[in-house]
């Protein structure tokens, strides 16, 4: 299409129906069309004044609300799937309620704290904390040889499906909780200022030391992993005190051209005039 477009231009320009000129123009308008800026649409959610706000904003700041949308967006997300997660918890938890009231356990968190320590002390003392809890329930355990074989096999069957899903459930609270470090992380690895600059720039080379600060309990939360990650990693160690001596360095040299500088020559205060000098002084004054 364009080499015909230039085959019919060369003829009507040949009998000198098109000059040069109108096909700069028309070229430079293309030109202009092509390289005008996209409009940047504002969040779907702005109210309508705010969207047109939005519009007549800087770029800088059109790109930082659309990073923060987003990211609240995501957030949104991420708390939703939690939601749906506490939801299945609480209906394990309303099906037991009335047992579980009657034996003095009111709240979720007391029961899957229980069941935890129960997994804990079953992985550690499986001898002892069996003996423990046929005590509390009541179960002789030289009876079992005697009792019927059939109910005995179903009594442990129900125990080990019991003791699965508990393992299931411990699993995946502890992948949800493996998630949720994950998604903070990653998300303070994302974080921009209103110029659109990563504001941390050695993120992607300390993550996983900041996963591990943060899932010993060593870092209270990811800004404080994230300065005790670069002070382990020896390379960035190094690069952060080069640029700590050179800035003290320019600081100094800053300080040492300032003491050096060229100052005028201090005016010596006023003497106080006496009371003729001052007379003296008025009466000029007025004379002029």
């Amino acid at each position: 299409m364009s080499e015909l477009r230039d085959e019919i231009e060369r003829n009507f320009r040949a009998y000198g129906l098109l000059d040069d000129e109108t096909k700069e123009g028309t070229a430079t308008a293309e030109e202009t069309a092509a390289s005008a800026p996209e409009e940047v649409l504002p969040p779907q959610d702005y109210a309508q004044p705010f969207a047109e706000d939005f519009k007549n904003l800087s770029p800088a700041w059109q790109n930082y609300l659309l990073q923060r949308e987003a990211y609240r967006s995501e957030q949104d997300k991420y708390l939703s799937g939690l939601l749906s997660e506490y939801d299945v918890l609480r209906q394990l938890f309303q099906a037991e309620s009335l047992r579980l009231r009657a034996d003095g356990i009111n709240k979720m968190i007391d029961w899957f704290a229980g069941l935890a320590e129960i997994d804990r002390q079953l992985h550690n003392s499986p001898v002892e904390t069996i003996m423990a809890l046929a005590k509390v329930y009541g179960v002789e355990l030289g009876s079992l040889s005697t009792a019927d074989p059939q109910l005995t096999a179903e009594v442990s069957k129900r125990l080990r499906r019991l003791e699965d899903n508990y393992h299931d459930l411990t699993n995946h609270l502890e992948e949800l909780q493996i998630q949720k470090l994950a998604d903070v992380i990653r998300i303070f690895g994302q974080e921009k200022d209103a110029r659109g600059n990563i504001i941390h720039p050695y993120f992607d080379e300390v993550k996983d030391q900041i996963f591990d600060l943060l899932n010993v309990g060593l870092a209270e939360d990811v800004l404080e992993a994230y300065n005790k990650a670069l002070w382990l990693n020896p390379h960035i160690r190094e690069e952060l005190i080069k640029q700590k001596i050179n800035s003290q360095a320019a600081d100094a040299k800053k300080a040492q051209k300032a003491a050096f500088a060229p100052k005028g020559k201090a005016e010596a205060p006023e003497r106080e005039l006496t009371l003729r000098e001052e007379i003296a002084k008025n009466m000029a004054a007025l004379m002029d």
